[in-house]
């Protein structure tokens, strides 16, 4: 999942909710940790705990301030950076075309969710084209300059519309209901309250305390502890000591 370092006004907590319904089903988000919805995106896996790879344009030991504050997040909850160049490289207008062709490769499809006509997001959708991987843009008002690179894209063929999570998932083979947690009878996650839904959601096999799970919740924390009580019951969380929960 790519897109522009400057989208349109309101776009970035869009591509991030997107970005955690897809991770949600169990489906891992690729992405170059870049400013605006590439990083966007990393933030609606590691919302969920989620698998998230990140490719840079730069070496490991020459990361941008931004990617620096990013990357204890990326290590607490799972996340991986990759890098192909040696130590003290920084990142250039060379670098980041070079490295988009990594992020295809790593993924099982490519979604452009922003691109301006000269974004670097086309170069990940070419590699991906070569490549073989499935290709798929999020289309956009016909008026927004950072949206005419995912226009084009569709207009002349080189990409598939998406319009929802589901089409990523379904293009990969994960069913976003069956993919947690296996095992279970048909109907689970309909039985379970919207705020229970939501509370699961955010937690990992990793212990989180209930403040970390607050903080992330639009829930009050009375309607969060009746959230994780039904979890309990449910068999879906298991509570360690501390108040800290985890996914069973």
């Amino acid at each position: 999942m790519v897109g522009s370092r400057h989208p349109e006004q309101g776009f970035l907590p869009f591509a991030r909710t997107f970005a955690r319904r897809v991770a949600e089903a169990g489906v891992g988000v690729v992405s170059g940790a870049a400013e605006g919805v590439d990083r966007a995106c990393h933030w609606g896996a590691l919302d969920v705990g989620a698998e998230t790879w990140a490719f840079l344009g730069s070496a490991l030991d020459a990361l941008d301030p931004a990617q620096a504050r990013l990357l204890p997040h990326f290590l607490e909850r799972g996340g991986v950076y990759f890098s192909e160049l040696p130590p003290g490289v920084r990142a250039s207008t060379t670098t980041f075309p070079r490295r988009n062709r990594l992020i295809a490769g790593a993924s099982d499809a490519v979604l452009v969710m922003r691109a301006g006509l000269e974004s670097g997001s086309l170069y990940t959708a070419e590699a991906a084209r070569v490549q073989g991987r499935p290709v798929f843009a999020l289309p956009g008002d016909v008026w927004q300059p950072a949206a005419a690179g995912c226009n084009a894209l569709l207009a002349d063929g080189r990409a598939r519309a998406c319009t929802s999570a589901e089409t990523i998932c379904a293009v990969v083979g994960v069913h976003p209901v069956r993919a947690v947690p296996a095992g279970r009878d048909p109907g689970w996650w309909e039985a379970l309250s919207a705020e229970a839904r939501g509370a699961y959601g955010l937690l990992d096999r990793a212990p989180r305390s209930f403040d970390e799970v607050l903080a992330a919740s639009p829930l009050s924390p009375a309607a969060l502890t009746s959230a994780l009580v039904e979890l309990e019951l449910s068999g879906l969380v298991v509570q360690h000591p501390g108040k800290r929960y985890e996914k069973v």
